[in-house]
């Protein structure tokens, strides 16, 4: 059966939140982006990195089988693609996520997040995760959507801290 699990949406509605792969130079340094092969279409203000794609932008990276930059008219970069066996992690000094789908779109401006296809998020700062068939992120709202196949449903799973009422009630058993 097919379901989605989720834990803490807040650790990693933040996926790249603008220190990551946002299109804005780090002090850690610009996107770097590596391939097999690269077109760049002019017409369609793309940049397209085909085989073995790589992009580093600091210590955060995503890996692709394909990887498309889109820029806008002033040549800023405003949207991302990462298609096919897409891995990435984005490690920052206030967190450390990894994971991995099918595709991954970020849009620059809007700060928002689609992963599709067998989607995963590990947040590792604060042992979280999330998981489903494609998981909307809105960086800006503070929002996290998910939405299941038809094999089975969506299904949330938190993880709560002890209060401290119920440790002092365990330490007297």
């Amino acid at each position: 059966m097919r379901y989605f699990l989720m834990i803490g949406i807040l650790g990693v509605t933040l996926l790249f939140a603008g220190k990551g792969l946002s299109g804005k130079a780090l002090a850690g340094g610009a996107l770097e982006v590596s391939a097999d092969r690269f077109t760049h279409v002019e017409a369609e203000h793309k940049a397209v990195f085909e085989g073995h794609a790589h992009a580093v932008q600091g210590k955060s990276r995503v890996d692709a089988d394909r990887f498309i930059v889109y820029f806008d008219k002033r040549n800023n970069a405003r949207e991302y693609r990462a298609i096919g066996h897409v891995r990435f992690e984005i490690v920052r000094p206030d967190q450390h996520v990894k994971g991995h789908c099918a595709k991954l779109t970020y849009r620059v401006q809007e700060e928002t997040y689609r992963l599709k296809g067998g989607a995963r998020l590990t947040d590792l700062l604060n042992h979280r995760e999330m998981q489903g068939e494609e998981i909307f992120l809105d960086n800006k709202k503070k929002l996290a959507t998910a939405k299941s196949d038809k094999k089975g449903p969506v299904k949330f799973i938190f993880q709560m801290k002890k209060s401290p009422s119920t440790k002092k009630k365990e330490s007297r058993r």
